[in-house]
This record gives C-alpha cells, sequence and structure tokens, in this order.
C-alpha cells in the first residue's frame, strides 16, 4: 500500500489557484470606481461653497449700493476662487420691487426694503466617465442664490 503525502504549503487545490487574484482584481477596480467618484462629488462641493461665497458677498455689496451693477459683477468675480472654478461664471442680479416682481439690475427705482438676490448658474464637469452613468450625464448643474435686503437707495 503507498502512501501519499501531502506538502504543508500546498493547501488549495490546483483548479482555484488563480481565484484570489481574480477576486482581487475585481473588488479593487470597483473601489477605485467608487473612490474617484467620491473625488469627483468632493469637488462639486467646493465649488458649491466657492460660488456660494461669491453671491454672498455680492449680495453684501449690493445692499448697500444696489445700483452699481457693475462693481456688484467686479465683487462676485473678484471672490471666485480660480483654483477651482476654471470656467466663466454669469451671475443674475435682481432687485424685487414692493409688487414682488424681480428686475434684473440695474433697477433704477431700488430702493430701501427691497430684496437684491444674487444667482450664479454653473455647469460641474464629471471627470470620473463612470460616474456620469449614475448622474444622469457628464455635467451636474449646479446654482447658488444668496439674497438680502437693500438698506439705501
Amino acid at each position: 500500500m503507498k502512501q501519499t503525502l501531502i506538502k504543508p504549503g500546498k493547501l488549495s487545490k490546483p483548479k482555484e489557484q488563480g481565484q484570489s487574484l481574480v477576486e482581487l482584481a475585481i473588488s479593487l477596480f470597483l473601489l477605485l470606481i467608487l473612490l474617484a467618484g467620491i473625488v469627483d462629488l468632493g469637488r462639486a462641493l467646493i465649488i458649491q461653497f466657492v460660488l456660494k461665497d461669491a453671491a454672498e458677498e455680492g449680495v453684501v455689496y449690493g445692499t448697500a449700493y444696489p445700483s452699481n451693477c457693475a462693481q456688484i459683477l467686479s465683487r462676485i468675480s473678484s471672490n471666485i476662487d480660480t483654483q477651482f472654478v476654471k470656467e466663466t461664471v454669469s451671475p443674475v442680479i435682481e432687485i424685487r420691487d414692493g409688487g414682488g416682481t424681480y428686475h434684473p439690475c440695474p433697477y433704477s427705482s431700488a430702493t430701501g426694503g427691497q430684496t437684491i438676490r444674487v444667482t450664479i448658474p454653473y455647469s460641474f464637469k464629471v471627470t470620473m466617465p463612470f460616474l456620469g452613468t449614475f448622474v444622469g450625464g457628464q455635467t451636474i448643474p449646479l446654482q447658488v442664490t444668496a439674497t438680502g435686503v437693500v438698506l439705501r437707495p
């Protein structure tokens, strides 16, 4: 009777030798996609905060000088960090009259107590190709709005 000895390092069957490597490759691929999506959405959140800060700066200046639209736009654009927002933005400045209707800046009848609103639309480009299938496209529309009360005409 012949005995076969099992070698100490040989625990797996010969048919399962590459299984661990395939599992690692698939799980690593999925984890990297997830990580890249998190980084992309984090960038979108930072850009949202930058745009909100710029819109609020425009409203702060616009509450004191509601008819000086060029200076409001200058305040907004100088407050946007170009490290994160690389494209040009087109802010919309509006002043609401006593009847509740918003008028574009410059509004000659701006008086104290009316509301000024600065809206900045932005189209965030997703860099992760697979993330676009989950959010519905390769761009995410962002829009921030800041409002304030006009202090003086």
